[in-house]
């Protein structure tokens, strides 16, 4: 495995082709838990557009979509995808300038643990963008966490990381394990600014069909976020290594890991 893998990483480039893995199985739940017939949307941390093009499909006569991502390689594949049906923003989800619009629904998508721990300031911002009777719709991620606050992802890293005689503490980053906030933290940031009408959640396997396509998956979906415990020259290896992690855990378990993912629904407080 000598391709450009971490140029991907870097760019966060090639997500559609691994998101089955996980984030495109969460579409119809998210959507499912909007209010009726929406005229104006906004997807936080839109990605690729996948889910805006779910949504506008299912409501053709929607007045405005919008969607804004921290990845200008991701918004630029979001405009491809979208062909001019939503308007499409980069932009740090930590520091929006405001719009001049308010949104019957905004969604924010496997997202959450990349604001920590400044969630609070994007549900202000959200709470302040949301029209009269609008709803914010999310997922959150909750691992498995083992006693030094690793869970999910980690686990994958830091037997890369050994494989390559590394440390395999992930001193030098936050863990997912941390990142993602049990789902009782979550509910206590959300009541800051909403009341949450709806909270369902489901367990979900993360598998891959073999160690090139989870190492694709983790490069498009993590980054450089672990592979910079490493230095540069040997991060292409570390990709390499995940891949064989994920693999070697798969023939073991019949999957590389299992999380929670909560789906969420809530209103603005009155003010």
């Amino acid at each position: 495995m000598t391709d450009d893998i971490l140029d991907r990483a870097r760019t966060l480039s090639g997500y559609d082709d691994v998101s089955r893995i996980r984030q495109a199985q969460d579409h119809g739940w998210v959507l499912g838990l909007a209010p009726d017939t929406p005229r104006t949307l906004l997807d936080l941390g839109c990605g690729t557009g996948a889910l805006l093009e779910a949504a506008l499909d299912r409501w053709p006569d929607a007045a405005r979509a919008v969607g804004i991502d921290g990845s200008g390689h991701r918004v630029r594949e979001a405009g491809v995808r979208l062909a001019g049906r939503a308007e499409l923003l980069n932009g740090d989800l930590l520091s929006l300038p405001a719009l001049d619009d308010r949104f019957d629904v905004a969604f924010m998508t496997s997202v959450l643990h990349w604001l920590h721990p400044d969630e609070d300031r994007a549900f202000a911002w959200i709470a302040a963008h949301l029209a009269p009777g609008g709803a914010f719709v999310l997922t959150t991620h909750h691992p498995t966490t083992d006693g030094a606050g690793l869970g999910g992802e980690d686990v994958v890293a830091v037997d890369a990381l050994r494989s390559l005689g590394a440390p395999g503490d992930l001193s030098g980053v936050v863990p997912m394990g941390v990142r993602a906030r049990p789902a009782k933290d979550v509910w206590a940031l959300l009541e800051r600014h909403f009341t949450i009408e709806e909270s369902h959640e489901r367990t979900a396997p993360v598998r891959a069909a073999d160690a090139r396509q989870y190492r694709d998956f983790h490069a498009a979906t993590f980054g450089t976020y672990f592979s910079r415990l490493l230095p540069g020259d040997r991060q292409t290896e570390f990709f390499d290594a995940v891949g064989r992690a994920a693999a070697s855990r798969t023939a073991e378990h019949g999957e590389v890991y299992r999380i929670t993912v909560r789906a969420w629904r809530a209103v603005r407080r009155p003010s």
